[in-house]
């Protein structure tokens, strides 16, 4: 078991440089978001619904009432639905700072509980947000490091703008030789990994084989050079992205890749309650099959689209890894004050 960060520092094998630097860079986000006319929110961290994201699991705990009555409730994933809320309120813009919660995930770059930097703008797309999130961490780099290319992994990663934005087709089309088609279904997939020699079971659905696929011939090596934005995500794998209108097969939904890490993702937002409810039938059938149980769904947020949901777009930025980038740091432990033991 690896020694706790008190003990370390301590010792001499961590120095408190490190969260002195991290302290200046999320003071930084916060001034710099608030200079900006944002609005920070303080969203609930105990939420009566868990995330219905197939990819991610919620922590849960019970809450007694005055009377003794015990009611599960969930360590919230995400600030999402809390700050579409306030959008339906009148906020124009939002950002929330602070801890988010998922659990199964103790890895070099996860931790049960880590920082997450999420905002939303009411009117804007995000295109909009992709330019905004490349000038701000460009900004926060030069402030940190003093420079526009910064030390990852033994190699440099060049920082100046812009930066790539790369449709996911055709970074398919670069990684694997074939054509995707969001609508070719598990078998037109399934002959694709069997071509590449990407392994997969007979039983795979079309997110499954593609997933495999994008793991082992996408995503390795992506924004090692020059950070790069993916964008236009297939529909299935949309989330709470916007479909595009001129294509439907695609998703307004992007996410940023520097050094190899995983930083953000975003979308230009649903602001239908049919299509939500939808997403939230299809999200529930998942989660039937994964657990065989019905976790409850979020109507608060469906009763606040009803009221109305701007056209907006939002973006979750992971902030220790960003943090691991700019101190070039390999371990996400290594940036956490208190990390969860492994």
């Amino acid at each position: 078991m690896t020694d706790p960060n008190w003990r370390r520092l301590r010792d001499g094998r961590l120095d408190w440089s490190l969260f002195r630097s991290r302290h200046a860079m999320v003071r930084f986000l916060r001034d710099d978001f608030d200079g900006r006319g944002y609005l920070e929110a303080e969203a609930p961290l105990l939420v009566p619904c868990p995330t219905l994201d197939s990819n991610i699991r919620s922590l849960s705990v019970e809450v007694s009432s005055i009377d003794g009555r015990r009611r599960p409730f969930y360590l919230h994933t995400s600030p999402e639905y809390a700050m579409k809320k306030l959008l339906a309120a009148g906020a124009e813009r939002l950002y929330f700072l602070g801890k988010v919660f998922r659990d199964g995930e103790t890895t070099a770059l996860h931790n049960p509980e880590f920082t997450l930097l999420e905002w939303y703008r009411a009117g804007a797309s995000i295109a909009d947000l992709l330019d905004e999130t490349e000038d701000f961490i460009l900004r926060l780099a030069k402030e940190t490091t003093g420079a526009t290319s910064v030390p990852y992994g033994g190699r440099m990663v060049d920082l100046s703008p812009p930066w790539p934005r790369v449709r996911m087709a055709d970074l398919f089309r670069a990684s694997t030789g074939a054509d995707l088609d969001p609508g070719c279904g598990a078998a037109g997939l399934r002959r694709i990994a069997s071509g590449l020699g990407v392994f997969h079971n007979p039983d795979d659905d079309w997110e499954t084989l593609f997933t495999r696929i994008y793991l082992e011939r996408m995503e390795p090596g992506l924004g090692f050079d020059k950070p790069v934005f993916l964008t236009d995500y297939p529909s299935g794998l949309a989330m709470n992205a916007r479909l595009r209108k001129e294509d439907p097969r695609w998703a307004e939904r992007c996410e940023l890749f520097i050094a190899g890490l995983e930083l953000a993702n975003g979308y230009t937002e649903i602001t239908d309650p049919g299509e939500q409810r939808l997403r939230f039938d299809s999200d529930l059938r998942k989660k039937r099959l994964e657990t065989g149980s019905e976790p409850p769904v979020d109507l608060e947020l469906l009763d606040a689209m009803e009221a109305g949901l701007p056209p907006c777009a939002g973006m979750a930025l992971g902030v220790d890894r960003l943090v691991m980038l700019l101190l070039n740091r390999p371990d996400i432990s290594d940036v956490l004050i208190s990390p969860f033991p492994r």
